[in-house]
């Protein structure tokens, strides 16, 4: 029995419609913690390799880490892990607010969910059962009114849910919880969906003890203490992570403009936290037991929600021309209610809207639509058409990669995705150490990685960036297993001695972040198993072809040839052969098996 936890696990067959709770797999938690680890061993062990993301075996793992809920702060994440239908490959995202603790609360460190309803269905989860809910009446309903309507009928329940996008399978659909907290890269909500589940309703009241409880309580009163007086803390609950903006286009020079074609633009005032936080009345507001307060409770006209944070106001806005924070503000409400992932919505539309401008796609296609850049009403009316799947929108559903080989006339050279997965985070443009780590991460998603802080402030050179990412991506993965948010300021030197006081599971600052590397190999395994080659360790053409306007390559292009350059070195650094596969040496001094 391992403190911090509850020691059981809760597996649900749709298809069957039966449950049972049991014990963990013996080990689990021992060698990867919880998280993400944990997630990525039970896909592995349970031979869920090379199955088809919507196959009724297909696993939505709700699991959280030793932390979750739990007096260490930023400890309210959980992870969901599942195989993407956006990717193909191996998805693991992860979510604040309140639902992972609530997980705790009912008892369980994971809800493990296979097969498939034959009618659309929700769950409610106690400590003690699970019933199977028709949901006909809720089917065709988008999140807002979902969750409303289960969070009156359950009271003191955490809910997740769909919006339309999940159940017409769009491949970046979201799943929701707090109506404005999303699971959201890669189309887990698509994978809910292709299950006929509608919602996850959690209760109940259990509780966990820790192994060493008085010193538990004092390293964590500590790390509060310390985490208050730190001054990242002051300008996260000031700004949040919109302070990005101004720092992207003052400082870094990376953000996306106009699907990534410059990286400021004239008008940026708008956008900045100063004014969203004027517009839109924003008040600091924060995940389960956060003194952080880094998000926004915002509230403007008849609307009111949490956000835009940066990604979004990024990537839905500047990306796609918008610079009024009410417009923006809409769009990530829509794309909330529909159940999208913001950033992949705004990505894709911004492919639409420079298709559009060259003459590929016209108003036949879009419906009507005048799809240009600066255009609310494109943006607002997209994110609806993307979720129905109507007209483009049809298209547009299956992310940019699959939309630019439809759509075809040599598109792809706009579309800005790797390996699938649309990029996010900033201008690789603006920011070329970004590249290499959204090029190699197990997604092309900014949470593998954040080396826009380094490469802004001119730490990082073409030499020392792979090994720097490499320390970055294995960092962030162990994190994720514990399970903390990204925000936190402290390492694992912080965090060690405070999983040995909850659990009595001994690690090292060393081991965590060699536990880091493990799960770095083995998702890397998983994904060759699915198609994934060093062919596919590489960015947009516009990437390659057009001349960067800031960072290490500045006014210097980024050739093909240089970045193949920065892979074998960081392959190298790896300790992976030429084609980016883990060699034997490397899997035997972390002992991870070949699969």
């Amino acid at each position: 029995m391992i403190k911090g936890l509850t020691n059981k696990y809760l597996h649900i067959d749709l298809t069957s419609r039966k449950f049972h709770f049991d014990t963990p797999p013996a080990g689990l938690f021992e060698e990867f913690i919880g998280g993400k680890g944990a997630g990525l061993k039970l896909l592995v062990d349970q031979g869920l390799i090379t199955h088809d993301p919507f196959a009724e075996e297909n696993p939505l793992i709700f699991i959280t880490g030793p932390f979750t809920g739990s007096r260490v702060q930023t400890s309210a994440r959980s992870t969901l892990v599942t195989k993407s239908p956006l990717t193909g490959t191996f998805l693991d995202s992860h979510i604040g607010g309140h639902f992972g603790p609530q997980v705790k609360r009912a008892g369980v460190d994971y809800i493990y969910i296979t097969g498939k309803s034959d009618k659309p269905v929700y769950l409610h989860i106690t400590p003690d059962r699970v019933s199977f809910e028709d949901a006909g009446e809720l089917w065709g309903k988008n999140k807002f009114a979902t969750e409303k309507k289960l969070s009156t009928a359950y009271p003191g329940t955490r809910i997740l849910t769909i919006g339309t996008a999940g159940e017409n399978l769009v491949k970046y659909a979201c799943i929701g919880t707090d109506y404005n907290r999303q699971f959201g890269r890669g189309g887990s909500g698509a994978v809910m969906g292709s299950k006929n589940l509608k919602a996850v309703v959690v209760g109940g009241n259990e509780k966990v003890s820790y192994f060493d409880e008085a010193g538990y309580k004092e390293l964590t009163a500590q790390l509060t203490k310390d985490v208050l007086a730190h001054p990242n803390r002051a300008l996260r609950y000031e700004k949040g992570t919109s302070m990005w903006m101004r720092m992207g286009q003052e400082i870094g020079q990376f953000l996306p403009i106009r699907n990534c074609r410059e990286v400021v633009v004239d008008d940026y005032e708008k956008i900045t936290s100063e004014n969203f936080k004027k517009v839109l009345n924003w008040k600091s507001t924060a995940c389960y037991g956060c003194s952080i307060l880094c998000s926004k409770q915002a509230r403007w006209k008849d609307y009111e929600m949490e956000g835009p944070e940066y990604e979004t106001i990024a990537w839905l806005g500047s990306n796609c021309g918008l610079n009024d924070p009410e417009d923006i503000a809409y769009a990530n409400y829509l794309a909330d209610d529909v159940g999208l992932d913001t950033i992949s919505a705004g990505v894709v539309i911004a492919f639409a809207m420079e298709a559009f401008e060259k003459g590929i796609i016209g108003t036949k296609d879009t419906g009507g639509i005048e799809l240009n850049f600066g255009s609310s009403e494109a943006v607002h009316e997209m994110i609806k058409k993307i979720a129905l799947r109507a007209d483009i929108g049809d298209i547009l559903a299956e992310g940019s990669r699959i939309a630019s080989q439809k759509i075809g006339k040599d598109s792809d050279y706009f579309a800005m995705q790797t390996a699938g997965m649309e990029l996010s985070g900033v201008n690789i443009k603006g920011c070329a150490s970004m590249g290499l780590g959204l090029a190699t991460a197990d997604f092309a998603s900014h949470t593998r990685v954040w080396s826009a802080t380094a490469e802004m402030n001119g730490e990082l050179t073409f030499e020392s960036t792979p090994k720097y990412i490499i320390d970055a991506q294995d960092e962030i993965n162990t994190r994720n297993s514990l399970i903390v948010c990204d925000f936190i300021p402290f390492g694992f030197d912080r965090l060690s001695p405070i999983l040995e006081k909850a659990t009595d599971l001994t690690f090292s600052a060393d081991e965590l972040q060699e536990l880091g590397e493990k799960i770095t190999n083995i998702t890397r395994m998983y994904n060759i198993k699915n198609g994934r080659t060093r062919k596919g360790d590489t960015l947009p053409p516009r990437l390659f072809k057009e001349k960067h306007l800031s960072g290490i390559f500045k006014d210097q292009y980024l050739t093909e040839e240089k970045f193949g350059e920065w892979l074998d070195l960081y392959y190298k650094e790896r300790g992976w052969d030429a084609d980016g596969i883990p060699t034997d040496e490397k899997l035997q001094q972390l002992k991870v098996k070949r699969f």
